[in-house]
């Protein structure tokens, strides 16, 4: 059977569990073939005289338009074969993919539940079901993380699920609120598979760095943190260990002095990378983030006070936001870069702008805009140096899909 799998910039970080968990299976003849949107008008060549295989794709919700135009393209080329969706996107949104016309839409996680369906064979994948497959929570310790055989790797999925339910995240409503935790025994042996293969810059996946071992995701387990990442040191000292920054960065309340000089020793990283999103204590409860400015201030100034720069991320356009919610979020970012400034250490504003989510509180909401004040603002922090981020980009993705939504 040939699976073609299809690669951007947004979904190298999870195919690649899921190519690993096919090749954990011995009772699987595939064959996998990675193919970009460049790639597709030469994929004939990569069929090798069949035209039949299976189409497998992962996407978020600002892809829509383009996976459309791509499945639409493919399903005319090769209408023999299957077409399969999973993702942010397919999760969220299930009934609208199979309405787009892909054969079978994977809900959640899928390293039990796809192989299980690929094993059936390619003559008993039915096109006419049209099928909604509801994923299993997976113990993250029984599937490997990366495929060796087809050289995928990424940063380490270390924690899965998230208890805080942020009305914007889907993190949440993918994996569910209780945390599940990849064992320091599986984390080592990544490790090696890691330093075989000669590279060095390991980094994490998780929903809150200094989460892993907490049995609640809410309270801290340091030294669960410091044995992991000790462990990883002694391994070799050919890793260099990035930590709290992205992808995994670390939420505000977390980001302790103690927590800081737990992990300070061990980590490669001079950055930490947490997240505010608001400058709005009303709009931080609206979203149920579970922190306030207060503590996003205190991370901050504990990360610069131990010799840390510090990435703070925002997201503008936040529905129910209000001009009142923009001004002190102006306020707020001008206070955390002066304070980095005070220090001589960066701190920079990570900027998104609000994109609807399928399967999220926030799915079906458009977003409330940017005022010019704080255009104005985000202009004079572009000018100085002191934000990042494609805002600009994420508002052309959430116009098409807040058209979408009132259509």
């Amino acid at each position: 059977m040939k699976l073609f799998f299809l690669e951007t910039k947004f979904n190298r970080y999870s195919i690649t569990p899921i190519v690993a968990s096919l090749e954990q299976r011995n009772d699987l003849n595939v064959d996998i073939v990675f193919f970009s949107q460049k790639d597709i008008e030469t994929l004939e060549v990569l069929m090798k005289d069949c035209d039949e295989g299976v189409f497998c794709f992962s996407f978020c919700s600002p892809q829509w338009k383009e996976i459309k135009s791509i499945y639409t393209f493919l399903r005319e080329k090769y209408p023999a074969s299957i077409f399969i969706a999973g993702g942010p996107a397919p999760s969220g949104a299930p009934r609208k993919v199979l309405d787009l016309g892909f054969d079978y839409v994977f809900v959640g996680e899928a390293e039990k539940t796809f192989p299980e369906l690929l094993s059936t064979g390619f003559r008993n994948l039915d096109r006419k079901r049209k099928s909604v497959i509801k994923g299993e929570r997976i113990d993250l310790n029984e599937f490997m993380a990366w495929s060796t055989i087809n050289k995928r790797f990424s940063p380490l999925e270390i924690t899965r699920g998230c208890p805080f339910a942020c009305k914007f995240c889907q993190t949440s409503y993918l994996f569910g609120t209780k945390p599940r935790h990849r064992s320091i025994e599986s984390i080592q042996s990544h490790a090696e598979i890691f330093l075989r293969h000669g590279m060095r810059d390991f980094r994490f996946i998780t929903p809150n760095a200094m989460s892993y071992g907490s049995y609640d995701g809410k309270t801290l387990n340091l030294d669960a943190v410091e044995q992991m990442l000790k462990s990883l040191r002694e391994l070799s000292d050919r890793l260099r260990l990035f930590f709290g920054t992205f992808p995994s960065e670390i939420r505000p309340e977390h980001l302790t002095k103690e927590a800081i000089q737990t992990i300070k020793p061990y980590i490669f990283n001079r950055n930490f990378t947490i997240g505010a999103q608001s400058g709005s204590d009303r709009m931080l409860d609206r979203m149920h983030r579970g922190h306030s400015t207060e503590d996003v201030y205190r991370a901050v100034k504990n990360a610069i006070e131990e010799g840390f720069s510090v990435d703070v991320d925002f997201i503008f356009g936040l529905p129910e936001e209000t001009s009142d919610d923009q001004k002190k979020t102006i306020k707020f970012m001008e206070l955390l870069v002066n304070l980095g400034r005070s220090k001589n250490l960066p701190v920079r504003i990570h900027s998104h702008y609000f994109i609807p989510l399928t399967g999220t509180p926030y799915g079906n909401y458009e977003p409330s805009g940017i005022s010019k004040e704080l255009t104005t603002f985000l202009g004079k922090l572009y000018n100085s140096g002191r934000i990042f981020g494609h805002w600009h980009k994420q508002k052309i993705y959430t116009s098409e899909i807040t058209a979408k939504i009132r259509a």
